[in-house]
């Protein structure tokens, strides 16, 4: 039940990160921040009751998983600030764009070896 919720509030943090980085002003942009904070809250919240569980089987990865979630986040907010300064960069979305791909392919892996 716990992994169904953290897939699912990844999956909402992505549609709303997605939908507020492609708008064009701010006030539009600043509704999506705060959803996809709520998103990300949930997120972490049941991302440290799976940590827990798969901490004895898999350390690394979920120490790795737990970084890679983190530099995302962070990315997010970044970009978002950016955004609303209108100094959004392609860099900046290939950070993103790759922080999110390298966290759902740890997360993957992490599911496979400890199948919580």
């Amino acid at each position: 039940m716990v992994l169904f919720l953290h897939v699912l509030s990844g999956v909402w943090l992505l549609l709303m990160v997605g939908l507020g980085l492609t708008r064009q002003f701010a006030k539009s942009a600043n509704r999506y921040l705060i959803l996809s904070r709520l998103g990300y809250l949930a997120f972490i919240i049941t991302g440290v009751y799976l940590s827990t569980r798969s901490l004895t089987t898999a350390t690394g990865l979920t120490i790795l998983k737990a970084g890679c979630s983190l530099v995302t986040i962070v990315l997010i907010e970044l970009a978002f600030a950016r955004q609303q300064d209108s100094h959004l960069t392609p860099k900046l979305i290939t950070l993103l764009v790759s922080g999110i791909v390298l966290t759902l392919l740890v997360s993957g892996v992490l599911y496979l070896v400890t199948n919580i």
